[in-house]
């Protein structure tokens, strides 16, 4: 192995552990005592709603949120982590006949939101722990468990709502490689979770989420990214016609619908000095797959993240840290 080809897998492996993805969807751990701060803001448009398979124009949702994410390093084998989004939106009436706000006669007054301006409120809290069992030889494996609990009690019932309110147990597992021949510079990442989610009118609509990327170092602080994400919701029913206008089902849709989706994208991510990531990245929903829901037109994300160390994060921490990667990289030249 040569020494830039070295240099860049050392690279990879610090820029995986650091990066601005939300820590929940990473396999690779920070050190004991070692941890980073995200600050994530996205903007994302909405052009069509769909009824089970079938999109119609439902007027524009614009959201701009900014997500806060803390990790921790416990153990070299344990990190956890916090994060929680601020999330405002706006809805605009197009010409369409199903763009009008939700139907103020069957419920007067429940949408406040959808009048046309933004509307900022914090939506759920997001708790993890994850658990790294294998890490050598460029791969890492990482079973997590992590939940969303709502900071309160915000309304679901708009066009413009900031989430579902609803509780969720998540648990999933993570795996990392940097390729090891052929492709120096290379890394796969990719993420399965199961969340259990809170029953609304005793309907199951528990989920799965998959999500990949692939990135490569055109330099050592240099790195491109392609995205992709999915979901497949277990239960829950078809907005339409199952759901319609029901006067029970209907105030609470956003909640019991089955929301399948597809995203596809890419990045590209700097780091900047030894502490400081900036990343950024768009991703647009794929038609084909989409049901129920909201289909996002594109979403850009801008990421931002901090690196940082306690006292915890001693010599010998940090000695062990640096010893476990210089023997990956040893051990990649090698096999």
């Amino acid at each position: 192995m040569t020494p830039r080809n070295a240099l860049a897998t050392l690279a990879v492996l610090l820029a995986v552990t650091t990066s601005a993805v939300p820590a929940q969807a990473q396999a690779w751990l920070p050190p004991q005592g070692e941890g980073t701060v995200s600050i994530l803001f996205s903007d994302v448009l909405v052009k069509n709603h769909y009824f089970g398979t079938e999109p119609f124009d439902g007027g524009r949702i614009r959201s701009e949120s900014v997500l806060i994410d803390a990790t921790y390093g416990v153990t070299d084998r344990i990190a956890i982590n916090a994060a929680i989004p601020l999330v405002a939106s706006e809805y605009t009436v197009t010409n369409s006949p199903f763009s009008a706000p939700h139907p103020q006669p069957l419920y007067p007054g429940v949408n406040p939101l959808d009048d046309g301006r933004y509307h900022a409120v914090w939506q759920d809290f997001r708790f993890g722990v994850r658990f790294n069992v294998v890490k050598k030889r460029g791969f890492a494996l990482t079973p997590f468990v992590g939940s969303l609990v709502p900071s309160h009690g915000y309304e679901v019932f708009a066009h413009t709502a900031a989430g579902r309110d609803l509780n969720e147990l998540q648990f999933g597992v993570s795996a990392a490689k940097v390729l090891e021949s052929g492709l120096p510079g290379v890394f796969l990442q990719a993420t399965y979770s199961y969340g259990v989610v809170q029953q609304v009118l005793d309907i199951s609509h528990n989920r799965s989420m998959l999500s990949a990327e692939a990135g490569y170092f055109f330099t050592p602080k240099v790195r491109g990214i392609g995205l992709v994400s999915g979901q497949v919701t277990h239960g829950g029913i078809d907005a339409y016609p199952t759901i319609g206008f029901d006067p029970v089902r209907f105030p609470v849709h956003d909640q019991i619908t089955r929301d399948n989706f597809l995203t596809v994208g890419g990045g590209a991510a700097w780091a900047i000095g030894e502490k400081i990531d900036l990343s950024g990245s768009i991703v647009h929903a794929l038609a084909a797959a989409q049901r129920n829901g909201h289909q996002m037109d594109y979403s850009v994300t801008v990421g931002l993240t901090w690196s940082f160390s306690t006292r915890r994060a001693n010599v010998r921490a940090i000695a062990s840290a640096e010893d476990s990667l210089a023997r990956c990289v040893c051990e990649k030249g090698t096999k």
